[in-house]
């Protein structure tokens, strides 16, 4: 399964929740490679950091350009799953992922002009579907108050509603230190220390809906959902980290 992070601005944690769901999918058992389409290398960064410790090592390498989309498809029958961390921006890399991708999920924080941003997104994604009809593009609130009285979220969520070829996932990932700690050090928040239960909770109800593993209230359609292809048989184990 290609699941990808991405988006039109940047700074809305997209490597953030990249490396938190290919950390999650590893401790799970599952073969996972992370492919860095960000020059930044942040990605790759978390990748190295993790392989120094004793946890499930996540496969990681960068590609741009023309050989982003042939590495995909040429590398995800090796895969359990592919995690795509995609660079901020309007680009080819983001038009392509978008046609071979089985999910992609575009973190906004809620504010005015990270929410207006998605009118693009929508745009990319009903073109994308015209070469990847069964793609699901999930919306996903990040880096949200915790404070309940502020109104932001409510209101990004009720402006998000209006993209048609958008899903708005109800999960919102909440502005958290153990989140922000834990990436650094090659870890996904699960993995953590001190915990922070709510943290965890939230990244595990994202990774439901990345994964297709969600019930039926973790998200919300503006328009029939489609289905996701999800994993159906054994793949092949690669012997080596690709090179």
């Amino acid at each position: 399964m290609i699941v990808a992070v991405l988006g039109e601005k940047g700074g809305t944690g997209k490597t953030t929740l990249a490396t938190n769901l290919a950390g999650m999918r590893a401790t799970a058992g599952r073969q996972v490679l992370l492919v860095d389409a960000d020059r930044q290398g942040s990605a790759s960064y978390w990748a190295a950091k993790r392989r120094a410790t004793t946890l499930p090592a996540v496969a990681c390498l960068q590609k741009f350009g023309r050989a982003l989309p042939r590495a995909l498809r040429e590398l995800a029958p090796r895969y359990d799953d592919v995690m795509v961390d995609v660079a901020a921006g309007d680009s080819q890399d983001l038009e392509e992922v978008l046609r071979v991708a089985d999910r992609v999920l575009l973190p906004v924080q809620p504010a005015g002009l990270d929410v207006w941003t998605l009118g693009l997104l929508d745009e990319r994604v009903a073109e994308a579907h015209g070469v990847n009809p069964t793609l699901v593009a999930l919306v996903v609130l990040n880096r949200a108050s915790s404070n309940p009285r502020d109104r932001d979220t409510h209101d990004a969520q009720a402006a998000m509603a209006a993209c048609a070829h958008l899903r708005v996932a109800a999960v919102v990932i909440r502005e958290r230190v153990a989140i922000k700690r834990a990436t650094p050090g090659g870890l996904s928040v699960k993995e953590y220390t001190p915990r922070d239960a709510k943290a965890a909770a939230e990244l595990a109800q994202l990774y439901q809906l990345a994964f297709a593993e969600e019930r039926a209230d973790h998200g919300r359609s503006t328009r029939n959902p489609r289905p996701a292809r999800g994993y159906t048989g054994q793949r092949p184990r690669r012997a080596a980290p690709p090179q």
